[in-house]
């Protein structure tokens, strides 16, 4: 199943593989017939073994492709292929919310509720079409770039499960998310899928599952016989009335379990209440949320990472209501023409879009010199040009992890990082590479050197490492904290900061031997720094806020944009002239070191990740899609 990749099955163009499980193989895949990306999953040649199932697993595709609700992944059919078969579904840019939870530890209380919420509404529309999942869990559950929360993999569940399929008395359901009339191999009902939400939900709040132990058998014992421990007793400051919601989910007796969704639903009323007027400095008192404003709260768990967005969703509900807010009054637009009318930028009249030959996401892009340069991103991509630019071609990397920086001397020594720990040095610009081991499974976010023998790599759980040897050897740093690490910037040689996950920064006076953390001024996530020759710094992150210091990061000065979206990226283009980058598709300048921001007309609506600015002042942007802008 993995030789897929560039093969056309009927009208699909497989592209590249999103992800891999029991059931199967996830590729990304381009629908020639309506111009558009899919997800198909094509299932394991051992599960399609008996003509019955295959007949069965028809005929419940076609009865899923009827539902239709925001917050399930829509299937559009299923295809047949050297005897397989494979589910044809919409394509989701975002984040499991399992791989959310790996990543951030566990999620905002407001955020947990706020996804399930979405859940609810769509387990609860399938039920009443007749749907049970069966399987609901973490993994189950995607949340893209909006904040919408993506049901999959309903209907299918139960043409597997279905007797015949399994074995006799085989338990549906992954244990730690299993009911137990599911483990006692009863009935299945709609209330099993409610105790499978309210496992979800106790592990997005706490980090763990309700029964959590490496041994099955204690997991199955748990559900049966066992009292989990209240949400209350493992995080601080929880309103009584989350205890409540849980105990009525999880029930061991079905018919005392909520008795619906609506129901269940319904009871978040009084946690909202609750959270509304909560004091705790764990959890800060917060408006009433709009769906925009919890979308920057969500997008700040996928950051770096990633995953799945239709463009025209994007374009007629956020782009829309950006451009017609009154709020951007004070933001005022430019075209390129006017905005770089000073002396400094005359060169810089145009934005262009290059032709990157890939629609996977780039999170990445570095030049060497005006016409080498490298661009990185999803599913191992990794881009060249040697004409600045104007043309763009893949090298083959062994790996089908996202790839999220590199670092390239101009020498020829490189480096590549990205999830599951992907390392990755060359001496010939990846003419040839070697594999470097690091022990844990990170996710490596950011590669900085601060001359041609210092350099630090960051990730997830508060993962800093330094090379004093151009990149050769590389050793752990104690952080003290265990966030996200995003971005890294020094002032001089000795001296600089890290930004990351709830407004964590670090500093260093000793070239990064030492990292103490810098009380925190904001509870949203910090995703770029910046430092001019004049030490005056500048940060950028969730919903639009900006900070800049004059100080040489002792103090630092608040200003936000509105309805930007979050702020991915920011750099000097000059001493003055500062650019950013929104998760909105917008392009934002200041020419006064931050004080004021303009907003850069850009007819290219997509999430823009990072940019770089060559030695001839030629300025090339990155985003999803393969997006690759050109401003000169």
């Amino acid at each position: 199943m993995d030789n897929f990749i560039g093969k056309t099955i009927e009208n699909y163009k497989i592209v590249s593989i999103i992800g891999k499980g029991g059931m199967g193989i996830v590729y990304l895949a381009h629908d020639l017939r309506l111009d558009r990306e899919v997800a198909i999953k094509i299932l394991s040649s051992h599960i399609v073994d008996d003509p019955r199932f295959i007949e069965r697993f028809k005929r419940e595709a076609k009865n899923q492709a009827q539902l239709s609700h925001t917050n399930i992944v829509t299937v559009f059919g299923f295809i047949e292929f050297e005897g397989l078969l494979g589910i044809v579904m919409e394509y989701v840019e975002g984040d499991g919310i399992d791989s959310l939870i790996h990543k951030q530890g566990r999620l905002h209380i407001y955020d947990s509720v706020f996804i399930l919420k979405q859940i609810l509404g769509g387990v609860g529309y399938a039920h009443s079409k007749g749907f049970i999942h069966r399987d609901i869990k973490p993994s189950n559950i995607l949340v893209n770039k909006d904040g919408v929360a993506k049901i999959v993999d309903f209907g299918i569940s139960k043409s597997l499960f279905e007797k015949g399929v399994t074995k006799t008395g085989a338990k549906v359901g992954t244990v730690f998310y299993m009911s137990p009339e599911q483990i006692k191999s009863e009935g299945v009902t709609h209330r099993s899928d409610i105790y499978s939400i309210g496992c979800t939900f106790y592990e997005m709040i706490s980090g763990y599952p309700p029964f959590d132990s490496d041994n099955e058998f204690d997991v199955m014992e748990g559900h049966l016989k066992k009292s989990y421990t209240k949400l209350s007793q493992r995080v601080q400051d929880l309103p009584d009335s989350i205890d409540k919601v849980i105990s009525l989910s999880l029930a061991k007796d079905p018919n005392q379990r909520f008795h619906d969704c609506g129901e269940f639903l319904q009871s978040l009323t009084g946690v909202e209440t609750h959270l509304t007027k909560s004091t705790s400095t764990s959890f800060p008192k917060k408006k009433q949320a709009t769906n925009t404003t919890k979308f920057f709260s969500i997008l700040a768990f996928t950051g770096f990472v990633a995953i799945l967005i239709a463009l025209s969703y994007f374009v007629y509900n956020q782009v829309s209501e950006l451009l017609n807010s009154n709020e951007l009054d004070n933001l005022k637009k430019y075209s390129v023409e006017t905005l770089f009318e000073d002396e400094n930028f005359t060169a810089f009249n145009v934005i262009d879009k290059q032709n990157s030959g890939t629609i996977n996401k780039l999170n990445s892009v570095k030049f060497i010199d005006d016409r080498f340069g490298f661009a990185l991103g999803d599913s191992g991509t990794v881009l060249t040009t040697s004409n600045g630019g104007s043309d763009w071609n893949s090298i083959l990397i062994d790996t089908v992890n996202a790839l999220h920086d590199g670092y390239f001397f101009p020498n020829g020594k490189s480096i590549i990082i990205g999830e599951n720990s992907a390392f990755y040095y060359s001496e010939n610009f990846f003419n040839d590479y070697r594999t470097l081991n690091l022990n844990g499974d990170f996710t490596l976010l950011k590669i900085h050197f601060i001359n041609n023998s210092v350099g630090f790599v960051l990730g997830n759980n508060g993962l800093i490492l330094k090379s004093i040897d151009g990149g050769i050897s590389w050793s752990r740093i104690q952080s003290g904290v265990n966030k996200l690490l995003y971005d890294i910037a020094f002032y001089d040689d000795d001296n600089g900061y890290i930004v990351g996950w709830q407004g964590t920064i670090l500093k260093t006076t000793d070239q990064g031997d030492t990292w103490q953390a810098v009380p925190s001024f904001t509870r949203k996530y910090l995703k770029s720094i910046a430092f001019n020759e004049d030490d005056r710094g500048v940060i950028v992150g969730g919903a639009g806020e900006i900070y800049t210091s004059r100080d040489k990061g002792e103090t630092w000065n608040k200003n936000q944009l509105q309805n930007v979206g979050g702020l991915q990226k920011v750099g000097f283009l000059s001493e003055e002239v500062l650019l950013a980058l929104s998760s909105k598709g917008n392009l934002v300048i200041s020419e006064d070191t931050g004080s004021n921001w303009k907003l850069l007309e850009n007819n290219y609506y997509a999430n823009l990740l990072d940019f770089t600015q060559t030695i001839t002042d030629q300025i090339f942007v990155v985003g999803v899609n393969g997006l690759i802008l050109k401003i000169h």
